[in-house]
């Protein structure tokens, strides 16, 4: 009897790892699909216009 239990609480903390693991990952896109588009395509000082044409990217 005891084996069954230890058993079923392993697969218990089984699921809520995978189920954590997934949600922090979607917490984590959410997160970067509300960012402003601007945050996205600018880094490190190399900031251009999502709209831009490719000669004013020279």
């Amino acid at each position: 009897m005891r084996t069954t239990i230890r058993r079923q609480c392993v697969y218990v903390v089984a699921v809520l790892t995978v189920l954590s693991i997934y949600a922090a990952g979607a917490y984590r896109i959410e997160q970067l699909r509300q960012q402003p588009r601007m945050a996205v395509v600018c880094t490190f000082g190399h900031c251009a216009p999502a709209d831009a044409s490719f000669s004013a990217l020279r």
